[in-house]
C-alpha cells in the first residue's frame, strides 16, 4: 500500500510516492489490537491500552518486553494515554468520561481522581511540558485543561467551550506551556489561551489574550475530519493530518498571540488513504503514519517546505523482525478472527498487490518519539514497533 503521488494544494509542485527505506526495528505483539501506547522518561517502560478498559504495564530493556501490573479502574475504552517524563506520572483518558492520573508508589499504581465534568467521553489527553497542568479533549465539543489541587488530593478542570463544533480528537501543547493546539472532527485546527493564573508561573496575561481559553488561531485547510496535530519542538511551526488525505502544516509561528496569526499555512493533498497521527523528530522533520500501515518521514526541501522523502518498511532477511513474522502469522490470523467475534471489528480489506509493506498489518493508531533516531508506532494488529531511524 503505497501512495501514488503528492500535491501541494496550490498546484505549486507535486511529486511521486517517496521510496522505500530499510529500517532496522523491534517488533512486539502483545494484543489483537492496540489504541494507544506511551512511555516512561527514560524508554525503560511502557503502557499500552489492549483495546479495551485496561492499561498494561511493559517493563522493557532492549528487545525484551516483560508484562508487569494491569490498572483497571476505566470502566470503558482507554482512548488515550500519556507518560509526564519528569514526574513518572501516567495520563489516562477513557470513554467513561473519566481520566485518572496514576502514580508509582512502592511499586504500586494508584489513581488519582481527575474532576472533568464531562457529559460526553474523553478522547485525547495530553501533558504540557511543565507538567503542571494537562489538557483532556472530548465528544462534548471541550477541552479541559486540568491543575492539581493538593488539599483535596485531586485534578480540577477549567474547560474550553468556544468555537469547536464537534468532537476534540487531538490535542498538543506549544513549547511555551501557554498555548494548546487542538483538532476536531469539524475539520479544523485551533490554538487557545491555555494560561491558568496562579497555576502558571507568569503573573501577566499573554500579549494580545484577553483571557484563558481565547482562541488565537483558526486553521480551516481541511475538508475532511482533522485528527492528530503536533508543534515543533521551538514551536515555530505546526503540523495536522486529516481524513481527506491531506496534510497541513503552518510555519513561522512565535510564542506570542500577534506571531501565532503571522505564519505561513501549506496543504499537501494525497492521492490514496489518509494518515491520522503526526509527530515532529526535528525542526526541518517529522513522520505521519495511519492507513497505510507504514511511517512516512518528511523533510525540508531547500525553500523550506515538506516533501515525503521516505517510507519505512522492515529490512529484509536477516533482521530479526523479518524472521520473527512467519512465527506470528498464526496468531495474527486467530487473532483476526477472535476480534471480529467478540467485537464485529472488520480490518481493512487488503487485495493481493496492497499488501502493507511493513511490520504492521492494520492502521497505524499512534506514533511517538521514543529517543534519538527512534520513533515508535502502534496499530490496530496488536503490534507495538521501534524503528530506528
Amino acid at each position: 500500500m503505497v501512495n501514488a503521488g503528492w500535491a501541494r494544494a496550490d498546484g505549486s509542485c507535486s511529486g511521486p510516492a517517496p521510496p522505500t527505506s530499510e529500517c532496522t526495528l523491534s517488533s512486539q505483539q502483545l494484543a489483537s489490537g492496540i489504541v494507544c501506547h506511551a512511555w516512561n522518561g527514560n524508554q525503560s517502560a511502557c503502557a499500552i491500552c489492549p483495546n479495551n478498559h485496561e492499561i498494561h504495564m511493559y517493563s522493557v530493556s532492549g528487545n525484551t518486553w516483560t508484562k508487569g501490573d494491569i490498572l483497571s479502574e476505566h470502566t470503558q475504552l482507554v482512548a488515550d494515554l500519556d507518560w509526564g517524563p519528569r514526574t513518572g506520572q501516567l495520563l489516562s483518558a477513557s470513554h467513561d468520561r473519566n481520566a485518572f492520573v496514576w502514580k508509582n508508589s512502592g511499586d504500586v499504581w494508584e489513581p488519582v481522581l481527575v474532576v472533568l465534568r464531562l457529559k460526553c467521553a474523553a478522547l485525547c489527553a495530553r501533558w504540557s511540558p511543565s507538567e503542571e497542568k494537562f489538557a483532556i479533549g472530548s465528544g462534548a465539543k471541550t477541552v479541559c485543561v486540568c491543575y492539581y489541587e493538593p488539599e483535596n488530593n485531586w485534578w480540577v478542570s477549567k474547560h474550553i467551550r468556544k468555537k469547536h463544533n464537534s468532537s476534540v480528537v487531538s490535542v498538543a501543547w506549544h513549547p511555551n506551556n501557554l498555548f494548546l493546539a487542538t483538532t476536531s472532527s469539524d475539520m479544523r485546527c485551533r490554538v487557545f489561551s491555555a494560561f491558568l493564573k496562579g497555576v502558571d508561573s507568569d503573573s501577566s496575561p499573554l500579549e494580545g489574550v484577553d483571557k484563558f481559553g481565547d482562541e488565537i488561531l483558526d486553521l480551516d485547510l481541511a475538508s475532511g475530519w482533522a485528527h492528530s496535530v503536533s508543534f515543533s519542538p521551538s514551536g515555530s511551526q505546526l503540523a495536522y493530518v486529516s481524513h481527506d488525505s491531506s496534510l497541513h502544516y503552518v510555519r513561522g509561528l512565535s510564542a506570542t498571540a500577534a506571531g501565532m496569526k503571522s505564519g505561513s499555512p501549506t496543504t499537501l493533498r494525497f492521492s490514496e488513504v489518509p494518515y491520522c497521527c503526526i509527530a515532529w523528530l526535528s525542526e526541518t522533520s517529522f513522520v505521519a503514519a495511519g492507513y497505510e500501515c507504514s511511517p512516512v518521514v518528511f523533510e525540508a526541501d531547500a525553500s523550506g517546505n515538506y516533501v515525503p522523502i521516505k517510507l519505512l518498511k522492515a529490512k529484509e532477511a536477516g533482521s530479526g523482525a523479518a524472521a520473527g513474522n512467519k512465527s506470528s502469522q498464526f496468531s495474527s490470523a486467530f487473532d483476526k478472527f477472535r476480534a471480529q467475534a467478540e467485537r464485529g471489528m472488520q480490518e481493512m480489506s487488503l487485495s493481493d498487490n496492497r499488501d502493507p509493506i511493513g511490520p504492521h498489518k492494520n492502521i497505524i493508531t499512534m506514533v511517538r518519539v521514543c529517543g534519538p533516531g527512534k520513533i515508535s508506532t502502534s496499530g490496530l494488529d496488536g503490534q507495538v514497533v521501534v524503528w530506528n531511524l
